[in-house]
């Protein structure tokens, strides 16, 4: 959804007996004259494309190199037996289409592949990762390089050099791309501009598996995340980092925090619709403290709201930061975590305890009323909205 120009769809519930639109909020009102929705997309000036630096990996002019071409974007593999038969293949359990490039040296095995672990899936572009492994296959280990491909990095899956240099470490060719055009959803892929070609990128084992804190994560992974790459537990809540729903802000909940866990959590409290429902979430309660698994997903919110900061998920890792925080650091390129968009509460005029805010995550959003009562917080979905 994310600086996308979007065809919206509202669909309203039969079961709604009215919209969102119905109740009156000045503080809505100045707060969305004061941060517009949607924004034009301006391409990157094409100087900061050209001075590009990566934060991790040094990247090199070579002479010999193989030219860009804008056709083949794609795997190795994608047209291959293996992607179009029902059993499809892996290695290091890694979809063989997934993969860029695949070598084997001596006892070596490695290979560079996509995922969207830590990325926008459905406007954005794949992660560059590395598998690794030193005993024929038998074992492998999986690292983030950080480098989203063409942000502005385009690592080339159709070089022709090796992938395992003479120290054991990975390289790849690559150039720099500028982003022209922006994701328009559901299927409109952006164009990109080559800005400078013949580059060697290395991604060298002992930056790819440095962890200065011995908290599980990788530096370059607390990079993404903002959290301390020299502290195991950043925001000082006893659980460490790796473990951590909410690694920047320990929970000093407000009361409400219920809320917005309610939210995040798609809790059955909530109503969707006000006929026969009358549901409530109790301010006293403390939700349960639950901690990463491998499937948890990694979610960015961008929020100054005391209540959504401190909230304790269940279902998703979150990396919060203030606007300021957010604002402040350089966004040239379109490589932010995946983005859950949440609203601060906005009070309806003329109403005692009562509040509207808006959702949006990945490509639908949606519209909730809420009321203190004495019992709790009453919380109604008034709209849902499909872009």
């Amino acid at each position: 959804m994310k600086n996308s120009l979007t065809m919206l769809l509202l669909l309203l519930v039969p079961a709604f007996s009215f919209a969102q639109e119905d109740y009156e909020s000045e503080e809505r009102e100045k707060y969305y004259d004061k941060n517009k929705r949607f924004k034009s997309f301006e391409p990157v000036n094409k100087e900061i494309v050209s001075n590009y630096y990566d934060d991790f990996f040094k990247f090199a002019k070579v002479d010999n190199y193989t030219p860009y071409n804008d056709t083949l974007f794609f795997t190795p593999y994608q047209d291959s037996v293996e992607f179009h038969s029902v059993a499809r293949q892996y290695i290091g359990d890694i979809d063989r289409f997934s993969i860029l490039k695949h070598e084997k040296k001596g006892k070596v095995e490695a290979f560079i592949y996509y995922d969207f672990k830590y990325v926008e899936t459905f406007t954005g572009e794949p992660e560059i990762w590395v598998a690794y492994s030193d005993d024929n296959g038998k074992s492998w280990s999986h690292y983030y390089s950080g480098i989203v491909q063409k942000q502005p990095l385009f690592v080339k899956c159709y070089s022709s050099y090796p992938l395992i240099n003479e120290q054991g470490d990975l390289q790849i060719e690559a150039c720099l791309l500028r982003q022209m055009s922006s994701f328009i959803m559901p299927f409109g892929a952006p164009s990109y501009q080559l800005v400078k070609d013949g580059l060697m990128l290395t991604l060298d084992l002992e930056t790819l598996r440095k962890d200065s804190d011995g908290d599980g994560l990788t530096d370059i992974v607390e990079a993404k995340f903002r959290t301390d790459p020299n502290n195991d537990d950043t925001d000082g809540d006893g659980i460490p980092d790796n473990l951590d729903m909410n690694p920047r802000f320990a929970s000093n909940r407000t009361d409400k925090s219920i809320i917005f866990e309610a939210l995040i959590n798609d809790d059955e409290d909530i109503c969707y619709g006000f006929k026969d429902c009358e549901s409530v979430l109790s301010i006293d309660e403390r939700p349960e403290v639950h901690c990463v698994v491998d499937t948890t997903e990694t979610i960015l919110i961008v929020t100054d709201e005391p209540g959504l900061q401190n909230i304790q998920p269940k279902s998703f890792r979150v990396i919060i930061l203030t606007t300021e925080e957010y604002e402040s650091s350089p966004r040239y390129f379109n490589n932010d975590l995946c983005r859950m968009r949440i609203s601060p509460l906005f009070k309806v005029d003329g109403e005692k305890d009562t509040y509207i805010f808006d959702y949006g995550f990945n490509t639908w959003g949606a519209g909730y009323w809420v009321k203190k009562t004495e019992k709790g917080w009453r919380v109604v979905q008034t709209y849902m909205i499909i872009s």
